[in-house]
């Protein structure tokens, strides 16, 4: 769950809706200096699902007692967390291996990055590293895929993950708390910081990695709530909530 807190109370994104931009930048991304990921369709497809273990929880999200309003994605307890992802990998390991290994990928470098030391984090990590050796080593016999698990090329594609992840969320956010994103411009090792300005419902990169501008339509639940007396409260707040879309622009910078 991604929270906006403002005078007039909650705007909530969720972490799904979050994760299909990242599919939608991904499958625009590419133009004369940012080559198109490959292989385009399963990397596309880990971008739009990286997220989607949170289908569940977001259906019925819980309450954090100390901030009195839903937990996000920044302050849910490591248990339900990685529920979440080990829930959201296996799901896009049983779509498609190579979705389910850049996936994997991902978690695993937020984890290191992020939540290292954390009760559990240590054995989610073993167990990714497990599970992707299994992978690779069921998509050797694949000469489509075979070359693309490469620890290179695999390096790159979580990159690419790591830098939409990033930039959906600034847009989720609605203001950029970073200035740059480092992104692959290709699978030669080559890398670029992208600039990142404007805000709220227009965004400029520099340099550009779409094809073209980029719109997006965001969907949001907005409640005139700031806070919930419990989690009985957060539930109607949520069932009475004003659902609509955000429009976005992105263009060159």
């Amino acid at each position: 769950m991604i929270i906006r807190d403002s005078e007039r109370g909650l705007t909530l994104i969720r972490q799904t809706e979050h994760a299909r931009l990242c599919g939608v930048m991904a499958h625009a991304w590419g133009n004369d200096r940012f080559q198109p990921p490959e292989p385009r369709i399963p990397v596309i497809e880990a971008a739009a699902e990286h997220d989607n273990g949170w289908q569940e929880w977001e259906d019925a999200p819980r309450l954090n007692p100390e901030s009195r309003q839903p937990y996000s994605y920044l302050d849910i307890p490591v248990d339900q967390h990685l529920e979440i992802y080990r829930r959201g990998i296996a799901r896009a390991v049983s779509r498609d291996p190579y979705v389910g290994l850049i996936v994997s990928l991902h978690g695993s470098r937020l984890y290191a990055r992020f939540r290292a030391g954390q009760p559990g984090a240590t054995e989610f990590l073993s167990q990714q590293e497990s599970l992707r050796d299994r992978l690779i080593q069921g998509l050797a016999s694949d000469p489509g895929l075979e070359p693309y698990t490469r620890p290179d090329v695999l390096e790159v594609n979580r990159d690419l993950l790591f830098g939409w992840d990033v930039l959906s969320l600034l847009i989720s956010h609605g203001a950029a708390w970073q200035s740059t994103v480092v992104c692959p411009t290709d699978y030669e090792g080559n890398r670029v910081e992208v600039t990142v300005g404007g805000g709220g419902e227009r965004w400029q990169l520099n340099p550009f990695p779409f094809r073209e501008p980029l719109e997006l339509s965001v969907a949001v639940a907005e409640i005139g709530a700031k806070s919930f007396a419990d989690q009985e409260a957060l539930r109607e707040g949520l069932e009475g909530a004003r659902r609509r879309k955000l429009e976005v622009v992105i263009e060159p910078g």
